[in-house]
């Protein structure tokens, strides 16, 4: 499984996730706003799955994602707070029973020579609830995730 660029924590309330994809910011982007392509892709580990991906893609906008394994069903709703079209988006982030509130999560895209990383910034209430959703399981469905996405964009680009 290709690593993380950076999976950190800069400070007590952040979680900071860097990856790099060998593919056009257009794509990659695309990828982060369909609903279609999202359910291919951030699904986390082999055995999970995205059936719900519902996406009104505009500041101000809802979306709602659930994933599904066999043992549990996890839902999350979102609303967007900003859009600059391939270069950042903006959204809180609401896990159904997740008593610590809602994050923040800043993801920026920057394209180099044909290649796309996008940064992720989780900005938490305070450090219980950041220290509560990096659960053993959270760096590893990202990557997992990322893994398939990969694999998604070399299609899409052939």
């Amino acid at each position: 499984m290709k690593p993380m660029d950076e999976f950190s924590t800069p400070t007590p309330t952040t979680i900071r996730i860097v990856r790099s994809f060998d593919a056009p910011i257009a794509l990659v982007w695309r990828a982060h706003i369909e609903p279609e392509l999202i359910k291919q892709w951030m699904t986390g580990p082999p055995d999970h799955s995205l059936p719900v991906c519902e996406i009104d893609f505009r500041v101000g906008g809802k979306a709602r994602y659930v994933w599904k394994n066999p043992q549990f069903e996890m839902g999350m709703t979102a609303e967007f707070l900003e859009i600059v079209e391939n270069k950042r988006i903006v959204h809180t982030e609401v896990f159904d029973g997740w008593p610590e509130g809602s994050s923040t999560v800043t993801t920026s895209f920057v394209e180099t020579q044909g290649r796309t990383k996008i940064t992720i910034e989780i900005e938490y209430l305070n450090q219980e609830a950041r220290d509560q959703a990096m659960q053993p399981g959270f760096e590893e469905g990202y990557a997992a995730s990322y893994e398939t996405l990969d694999r998604l964009l070399a299609n899409r680009r052939s």
